[in-house]
């Protein structure tokens, strides 16, 4: 088990060698990087294309403020430095998914400064109703349309069905594996859960499959001591992979994180695609029941009588009480106007509902993990 769980570790410490080792395998492989979050990669795989997601790094920011706004945040800034560092160099194009302004404006930039043969920016309405339907799928078709063109290929029912039941089969096997990790804390760390998601976002998703079977094969094997740690839910929309170190350190100070609401971990694998009928409908269907986001407006689950009524709140209430958990941790990423604005909804729901939870504002590569060692110490007392 450990040694998979390292192996999931060294793609994400070296996230793009196995993609330039698939590209360089056979001629005219095509490889496309993905902008966080949610874009339809099994569309991208269908086509023959190995879709990476494009992660910033953890080196300091040089050449990307020059070009960004710096209240931007983190992803934005570090993923640009990336790309004028020449770390992108091996793709063939990008594709992404307006979640938020930032992506669409740091998109326009990237556009100008560094076109790909293949750019591809996909909208998505942000209010979900049926009303916005049509666009939806209008988008996916013009994705589906535009792929073609570029790859000469025709990407058939059959093939988006055959991508779609890859990709249901990770997500099925990572949700099986956060159960197990929900039902028996400690049994895997908040940071290999992190990686094991991750890295599958890097490498070819037949591989990673295969590694997630030997992984759930051997882990009922495992012998774990009893938990003393307190059980909490941490949640953050944050668009790339929190800092190891960081849910490390939490872990360490005597709290268990047995459930995330991460895009490179539960909010990823949450949701299956209907792998039957019309793959643009069940795409659409995707889309429009997707779990509560930060970056989506559901306006019919507005109350009438109230302002503050919020479903990412009841989704973040019921994760905690599945897991039996003693409170939240929240991560709030630099900049992240999405998340700032629903938090302050969250804050007075958890308050009212007398649940301990503890925020914490984090940028990769500034601040002090000491004065964090500190508040979460102060956090564990109260418990």
């Amino acid at each position: 088990m450990e040694k998979i769980l390292d192996k999931f570790k060294e793609f994400c410490m070296q996230p793009y060698d196995r993609a330039v080792e698939w590209k360089d395998a056979e001629p005219n492989r095509k490889v496309i990087g993905c902008i966080p979050m949610y874009f339809p990669e099994e569309i991208l795989h269908a086509a023959g294309v190995l879709p990476v997601t494009l992660y910033g790094s953890d080196e300091p920011i040089t050449m990307g403020e020059h070009h960004l706004m710096n209240n931007a945040c983190h992803q934005v800034r570090s993923t640009f430095d990336s790309l004028l560092k020449g770390k992108y160099d091996f793709l063939d194009g990008v594709a992404a998914l307006h979640v938020c302004d930032q992506v669409r404006f740091f998109l326009e930039v990237w556009q100008l400064d560094h076109p790909f043969p293949f750019f591809h920016e996909m909208w998505r309405p942000y209010r979900l109703d049926n009303t916005n339907r049509p666009f939806l799928t209008s988008e996916l078709k013009r994705l589906i349309s535009h792929l073609e063109s570029f790859t000469g290929t025709e990407i058939t029912i059959e093939a988006i069905r055959n991508s779609i039941g890859i990709y249901n089969e990770s997500r099925y096997m990572m949700r099986k594996l956060n159960d197990i990790r929900r039902e028996r804390p400690g049994i895997i760390s908040a940071s290999d859960m992190v990686c094991t998601v991750t890295s599958s976002m890097l490498i070819p998703r037949e591989e990673h499959n295969q590694l997630l079977r030997e992984l759930l094969s051997r882990i009922d094997n495992v012998l774990t001591p009893e938990d003393q740690r307190f059980k909490m839910v941490i949640i953050g929309h944050l668009c790339d992979a929190p800092d190891e170190g960081l849910l490390n350190l939490i872990e360490n100070e005597g709290l268990s994180l047995i459930d995330d609401d991460f895009i490179t971990g539960g909010r990823y694998y949450a949701v299956d695609v209907n792998p039957d009928g019309d793959p643009i409908e069940s795409f659409a269907d995707y889309y429009m029941n997707m779990i509560p986001c930060t970056t989506y407006h559901y306006v019919d689950c507005w109350r009438g009588d109230s302002d503050k009524y919020s479903p990412y709140a009841d989704y973040t209430i019921d994760m905690l009480k599945k897991g039996q958990a003693a409170g939240i941790v929240i991560l709030r990423a630099m900049y992240c106007d999405p998340f700032d604005m629903e938090f302050v909804l969250l804050r007075e729901r958890l308050k009212e509902e007398n649940i301990p939870f503890l925020a914490l504002f984090i940028e990769k590569g500034s601040g002090s993990m000491e004065a964090v060692r500190t508040r979460v110490q102060a956090f564990v007392e109260t418990l």
